[in-house]
């Protein structure tokens, strides 16, 4: 039997806990020693050790582009713009048509036998033109209808382009933001594999059961999905912009554009958008400025004085247009007619008998007065006027929810960095230390980390909100941005 003391036993397990915990202190010590609570300027950074950088951003050794090189090169090459253009030229063609004076109609009746040889049935052989004279101006309002169609498919070309442009920015915003977001899930796997380490460290010191290894090396692994998406969203962004330049993707292919620090594209300084320092302008000088700048508008307005321009000429119908015809007229008669026609005295054959005729032919509107076509003309013109007012507050309402959802942005993006991100990363790095020195267990220091990653997924959307708020607002607005 061995017999031992009880204080003696309850002295040496103090001491032995003493003593390991004083292990595991120093252990911990230099792990912990490096990590310093972090600031807005240093939330993200853009290397991560399990990760390198470059294996997601390859975009290889072309040449870089800019935002302003994207809207040369989609001004050069976009199809869109291209096939918009084309009408023009359709547009052209359709004034010099107007001007076309009609070409003079010829005729001939030359006749054969009997009826044409002998004089006593009195037929001529015909040639002659036949013009149709416009009256009641409308060659000129033919031609004001062309030039003013003309106009309005000018103002259609430079709304397409303008679209076109407002959605190549949001496309290259959306490529850096997906760069963005590729550098962000490097950022949370750095930070869940120092929560890994500090597992394994507590494992091997005998002091966490491995289960929390495998739970925090799920955290680690879990990224895995991210880290797909973020290729998967960078390679469709770079797509979607060759699209808008004018190029065909052929592969897996990632654009190249300007770098720019993941802390100016999440903090709104891109140089792709205003920097939220710079304010927005007064919502006052919004609507009037739309209303003077925004090609849709313009060709919506010329497209209803269009419509009246053929109103008017519609009208034109009602007096039809006259056709004045000049023949010539000759006999072909036999010369010697004995039977039938007896020659004066000395007379030795039928004469030769020309003759003059003119004619006018016009069409007389009883019947059909071109009503339908009038009443027709003046609906279409009406139902653009409606269309004008709806586009009008349409253009309003964009204008007003684009600002009021930029205005929240900012001050969401300015609560973010002064106070949500900064406090959720100290809770981090305070949670992971009480971790490793014991006193909290992992699920506290995980819940520290997801509560941290969801407020900067929550700070990446917002960042992204913040340059499609811009878009929409130039969208409503109708004039470039001034960066």
């Amino acid at each position: 039997m061995i017999h031992i003391n009880c204080e003696q036993s309850q002295f040496s397990l103090l001491a032995l806990y003493l003593g390991c915990l004083l292990i595991l202190i120093f252990q911990q010590y230099a792990v912990l020693a490096s990590e310093q609570p972090g600031t807005i300027n240093n939330i993200f950074t853009d290397r991560s050790p399990q990760i390198e950088a470059g294996e997601e951003l390859n975009f290889g050794n072309r040449h870089k582009l800019s935002l302003s090189d994207c809207f040369s090169k989609a001004d050069n090459s976009n199809k869109e713009i291209a096939l918009a253009s084309s009408n023009l030229s359709i547009a052209q063609a359709g004034i010099i048509i107007a001007k076309a004076i009609p070409n003079p109609t010829y005729n001939m009746a030359y006749g054969f036998g009997p009826a044409w040889r002998f004089v006593i049935a009195g037929n001529n052989q015909q040639f002659g033109w036949n013009e149709e004279i416009q009256i009641a101006g409308r060659r000129s309002k033919k031609i004001g209808l062309a030039r003013a169609n003309y106009l309005q498919t000018a103002f259609e070309v430079e709304a397409v382009r303008f679209a076109v442009h407002n959605r190549v920015r949001r496309a290259y915003a959306e490529l850096a933001m997906a760069a963005a977001y590729a550098k962000l899930t490097q950022n949370q796997g750095n930070n869940f594999q120092k929560l890994f380490a500090i597992a394994q460290k507590r494992f091997d010191a005998g002091k966490a059961p491995g289960s929390e290894v495998l739970q925090a090396k799920l955290n680690v692994l879990q990224l895995k999905t991210q880290h797909n998406q973020a290729q998967g969203r960078l390679v469709i962004d770079s797509a979607q912009l060759k699209f808008l330049l004018g190029e065909n993707p052929h592969n897996e292919e990632i654009a190249s554009i300007d770098d720019i620090s993941l802390y100016n594209l999440l903090s709104g300084k891109s140089g792709i958008v205003p920097d939220p320092d710079r304010g927005i302008p007064p919502l006052e000088q919004l609507l009037p400025t739309a209303w003077l700048q925004r090609n849709d508008l313009k060709a919506a307005i010329q497209q209803a004085y269009v419509n009246r321009k053929a109103l008017t000429l519609a009208k034109t119908q009602r007096i039809p247009d006259p056709f004045l015809g000049f023949n010539y007229l000759i006999s072909t008669y036999a010369p010697y007619q004995l039977r039938y026609f007896t020659p004066q005295p000395g007379a030795q054959k039928v004469p030769f008998q020309p003759g003059y005729m003119v004619t006018v032919a016009e069409e007389i509107p009883i019947f059909n007065q071109y009503q339908g076509q009038v009443n027709q003309a003046k609906a279409t013109w009406i139902q653009q006027l409606k269309q004008n007012e709806q586009l009008y507050s349409q253009a309003a309402a964009d204008i007003v929810t684009a600002y009021e959802a930029l205005v929240v942005t900012i001050a969401n993006l300015r609560k973010f960095q002064d106070d949500l991100l900064p406090a959720a990363l100290q809770a981090v790095h305070l949670s992971r230390r009480s971790y490793a020195l014991g006193k909290t267990d992992l699920a506290t220091a995980i819940l520290a980390q997801q509560q941290y990653g969801g407020l900067a997924s929550s700070y990446f959307d917002c960042a992204v909100s913040y340059q499609n708020n811009w878009a929409d607002l130039e969208k409503a607005v109708g004039l470039p941005l001034n960066l």
